[in-house]
C-alpha cells in the first residue's frame, strides 16, 4: 500500500477491481506449506487505512514529515522546479478565472502556457489504466477535476503507479499543471508533475454518516460527509456577515466587552460561576485565602451601555453570553448574540430598523447561489412581510389580552399581585402561590399572545409584542403606568428580537434592581442581578437610548428548517461538546 515498508516485508499494492491486494513475504502464517507461495489477502477500506496509518506511525518523526507531512514551502519548491510563469491559486480563484471560457491563457499549442499551482482535500479517485487517473479534489467547499495522465508527466507507467497508488480520499494534497477542458466540458487541471502528498487520511471517509447520536459525538466527520450540515454553517456566517454589513453600512462601531466579570449581568437568568486565585477581594482582606468569585456574563447589554455613556453613540456586538440554564431543542448554556444601541431613537425606529435588518438578511440569502438550499424558506419570509405591505405584524400587550380573554387587563392588576390572582381565576389560567407578578404576566403572554404568532393566518410573519409591562422588563424605560417601552419579535411563537428604550433615570433604575433583588431573596432564581457600579456609571448621563438584540442561533435555525438548536452550533450544545 505505501511505497516504503517498515518492519515485516510487504510486497506492492495493486489495484483489482473494488479490493486492494497485498501479499506478506516471511512470515510462517501467511505461507502456504504446501507450495510456499504467498496468499494473496483482501484489504478492506477500513484495514487498507489501518495499515497506512501503521506504516507511517512506525516511522521517526523526521521520517513521517519527510514523506507524509513536508513544509509547504519545500513542496512548492519541487513542484515549481524547472517551471516558469506560474501562478499559485486556490481552487475557487482558478474557477472564477476560466470560468465560461475555453479559449484562454494555457491552451494547447501555447509556447509558454501559465502552469497553475493548486492544492487541495481529494474527494474521489477515478482510475482510467495503470497509466492514467481523474482525481477530484476540494477547497474553499469548490469542487476540481484533475487530469492525471503519465505521459503528460513524461514518467512511465510503473513509476507513476509507484508515486501515486499511495493516494486515498481525504489525503490533502500540491499539484501542479496548465488548464484543461474535458470533452463533455468540464474544467479541469492537466497535471505535469507528480502529485505531492501533504497530509494524508488516516481513516476512510464513510460514504454516510446519518446517526444523530454519532453525529453529535464527532462533528469532524460530520462535516467531511454531510453537505447538508456544512451548508448550514456556511449559512450561519453568511447571516452574521449580513447583519455586520448593515449596521457597519448605519455607522455602528463594533466593540468586544468583558465575558468574565463580578456581577454584571444585563438579562434575568442565572449565571455560572467560578473563581480567581489571583484576584485579591478588598471586602475580605481578613480571610487572604479565600477566592474572587467571579461568573461568565449572561449578556453584554450593561457593558455596551457604558460605553454609551462614555460617548460613543452607535455600537454594537455579536458575542457570545452564558446561562446556567436547561438545555433542550432551543436553548443551550452558550449562545450568540447581537446586541446594538443607538442614542436618541425610540421604539417605533427600533422596530423600522428590525423590519429593515431582517429583509436585507433574507435579500442577502437570496442574492447568493451558493446558498440555494435557503431560498425557499426566504421567499416564505419574505413574501408574507410583502403581503402585510413590508411590515411586520404588531401586537399591544394590554388590548390584546382582552381581546383574548373576554376581560380587560388593567395597569392596577400589574401592580398588585392578589387583584392579578383574582384575573388568573377569572380567566382560568392557572398558578402557582410562589409565582411572582413577573412570573405571572409572562404566563399571559405565553398562553394568549406567543399563539397568535403561529396561528395559520400569521405563520411566517414576523410579529411585534409590544408595550410589555415594566415589572418584566427591568432596564426598559416605561411610562408613567408602568407599561415598558419595549417589544419582542415573535415568528410562529419563537421569539427572535428583544428591544426597548433604556431605562436612563438612575434613580429609578435603582428601585427597580431593588425590587429584583428582593424576588431573587424569594428564591426567584432568574430575576436579574443588580450592578451597582453601573448606577454610579448612569450619573454620567446615559443619553435616551434604543438597545435591540437578537439570538443568532435561533435565526439560523429558522432559515435552515433546523428543529434542533444542535444543528446551527458547530460542535452542537454543550452536552456535545463535552465528549468530542
Amino acid at each position: 500500500m505505501l511505497s516504503r515498508s517498515v518492519g515485516r516485508s510487504v510486497g506492492k499494492l495493486a489495484v483489482s477491481g473494488r479490493f486492494r491486494w497485498y501479499s506478506t513475504v516471511g512470515n510462517n502464517n501467511n505461507i502456504n506449506n504446501n507450495n510456499k507461495t504467498p496468499i494473496r489477502e483482501k484489504i478492506t477500506e477500513e484495514s487498507d487505512f489501518a495499515f497506512r496509518k501503521n506504516q507511517i506511525q512506525q516511522l521517526s518523526f523526521n521520517e513521517q514529515d519527510k514523506l507524509y507531512y513536508p513544509p509547504i514551502g519545500k513542496c512548492e519548491n519541487i513542484l515549481r522546479e524547472g517551471m516558469s510563469n506560474v501562478k499559485k491559486l486556490r481552487v475557487e480563484e482558478y474557477r472564477q478565472l476560466f470560468n465560461g471560457k475555453k479559449d484562454i491563457e494555457g491552451r494547447e499549442g501555447d509556447e509558454n502556457p501559465v502552469k497553475y499551482l493548486l492544492s487541495g482535500k481529494i474527494s474521489s479517485i477515478r482510475k482510467a489504466g495503470k497509466g492514467s487517473m481523474f482525481i477530484d479534489i476540494i477547497q474553499d467547499l469548490t469542487k476540481l477535476q484533475l487530469i492525471v495522465h503519465h505521459k503528460v508527466m513524461n514518467i512511465e507507467k510503473d513509476e507513476f503507479i509507484k508515486i501515486h497508488s499511495i493516494l486515498r480520499p481525504g489525503d490533502q494534497i500540491m499539484c501542479i499543471g496548465k488548464f484543461g477542458i474535458t470533452k463533455v466540458g468540464e474544467l479541469s487541471l492537466k497535471v505535469e508533475k507528480p502529485i505531492i502528498l501533504a497530509s494524508p487520511s488516516l481513516h476512510p471517509i464513510p460514504p454516510k454518516f446519518n446517526d444523530l447520536g454519532k453525529i453529535n459525538k464527532n462533528r469532524v466527520i460530520d462535516y467531511l460527509v454531510n453537505k447538508e450540515s456544512v451548508e448550514i454553517l456556511i449559512l450561519r456566517s453568511k447571516i452574521i456577515k449580513l447583519i455586520r454589513n448593515y449596521l457597519e453600512d448605519k455607522g455602528f462601531n463594533s466593540f468586544e466587552t468583558p465575558i468574565i466579570c463580578n456581577g454584571n449581568s444585563g438579562a434575568n437568568a442565572k449565571p455560572f460561576e467560578t473563581y480567581s486565585q489571583h484576584i485579591k477581594d478588598d471586602n475580605n482582606k481578613d480571610d487572604s485565602d479565600k477566592l474572587f468569585k467571579l461568573n461568565l456574563r449572561v449578556a453584554p447589554e450593561l457593558w455596551l451601555k457604558r460605553l454609551i455613556i462614555s460617548g460613543f453613540d452607535k455600537i454594537y456586538e455579536i458575542g457570545k453570553s452564558f446561562r446556567n440554564e436547561g438545555i433542550d431543542s432551543t436553548h443551550n448554556p452558550e449562545f450568540t448574540t447581537c446586541e446594538f444601541y443607538q442614542t436618541f431613537i425610540g421604539l417605533n425606529e427600533l422596530m423600522e430598523i428590525s423590519e429593515e435588518m431582517f429583509k436585507y438578511i433574507l435579500l442577502g440569502i437570496l442574492n447568493d447561489n451558493k446558498l440555494g438550499r435557503f431560498h425557499d424558506k426566504c421567499l416564505q419570509l419574505k413574501n408574507k412581510i410583502d403581503e402585510n405591505d413590508g411590515k411586520f405584524g404588531k401586537i399591544e400587550f394590554l388590548n390584546e389580552i382582552k381581546n383574548q380573554t373576554g376581560y380587560e387587563l388593567t395597569i392596577k392588576h400589574l401592580q398588585d399581585k392578589d387583584m392579578l390572582i383574582k384575573y388568573f381565576q377569572k380567566i382560568g389560567l392557572s398558578y402557582n402561590e410562589n409565582d411572582t407578578i413577573g412570573n405571572m404576566i409572562n404566563k399571559l403572554i405565553e398562553e394568549y399572545l406567543e399563539p397568535i404568532t403561529n396561528k395559520m393566518n400569521n405563520k411566517f410573519l414576523p410579529t411585534f409584542i409590544y408595550n410589555i409591562p415594566e415589572i418584566i422588563s427591568p432596564l426598559s424605560k416605561s411610562d408613567e403606568n408602568g407599561i415598558g417601552l419595549r417589544f419582542e419579535m415573535f415568528i410562529n411563537g419563537i421569539e427572535y428580537m428583544n428591544a426597548y428604550e433604556e431605562e436612563n433615570n438612575p434613580f429609578k433604575q435603582k428601585f427597580k434592581f431593588q425590587i429584583q433583588q428582593n424576588n431573587k431573596e424569594m428564591g426567584d432564581e432568574e430575576s436579574l442581578i443588580p450592578d451597582y457600579k453601573y448606577l454610579e456609571n448612569m450619573e454620567w448621563s446615559l443619553p435616551p437610548t434604543g438597545g435591540w438584540g437578537m439570538g443568532i442561533d435561533r435565526i439560523v435555525m429558522l432559515i435552515s428548517d433546523s428543529k434542533k438548536i444542535e444543528k446551527v452550533l458547530p460542535f452542537g450544545r454543550l452536552n456535545d461538546v463535552i465528549v468530542q
